[in-house]
């Protein structure tokens, strides 16, 4: 047996044992509403997964340039150059030249202190071809003496991303990760 509610939204039903459900019905803005949210969902899923916004195959020449003053052998001064690319191309060939000078199949180059104590005080990174992305590290701590002056400057293809000129007296410390990536 099967009647209907004067209410449009409410069923009863008869069950083989002579009981009685309701069941419940959805008027029909719900269903409208409910359908515009999974279409506008379905809509946002597909347009927001473009290829056209990833710039992940933009690359660009990298260049660093870092000088250090003042440091001795009893203050910390550490600097990480890195470069790569998104598919791991990097790996098995040259990556950086250092004042000139190829550094080999590596990928990362690090500066300490005793590459400022002598009588190099700058040095210039250079990628050898385009890149992705890239790094900059940059920690130093003047643990007594005179004060230290660093600048570092990130220049991705061709564009100056980080100019930075600080002195840090005995006791200070500091330290950032600079991240770059292609445009």
């Amino acid at each position: 047996m099967y009647c209907q509610d004067p209410l449009p939204q409410t069923t009863f039903v008869t069950t083989t044992k002579g009981k009685i459900f309701t069941v419940m019905k959805r008027p029909k803005t719900k269903k409208i509403i409910s359908t515009f949210f999974i279409l506008a969902m379905a809509g946002t899923v597909f347009t927001a997964c473009s290829k056209d916004d990833d710039p992940a195959d933009a690359k660009a020449n990298m260049k660093f340039t870092i000088t250090v003053n003042g440091a001795d052998s009893n203050d910390q001064v550490d600097f990480l150059v890195s470069a790569g690319n998104h598919d791991a191309s990097q790996y098995g060939s040259p990556v950086w030249k250092k004042n000139g000078a190829d550094q080999g199949n590596v990928n990362a180059v690090p500066l300490a202190i005793g590459d400022f104590t002598g009588n190099t005080k700058t040095y210039v990174f250079e990628t050898v071809k385009p890149f992705n992305f890239s790094s900059l590290h940059v920690a130093v701590s003047n643990f007594d003496g005179a004060p230290i002056s660093v600048s570092y400057k990130a220049e991705i293809g061709g564009s100056v991303e980080t100019d930075e000129n600080k002195t840090y007296a005995a006791g200070q410390t500091f330290i950032r990760d600079y991240s770059y990536v292609a445009k």
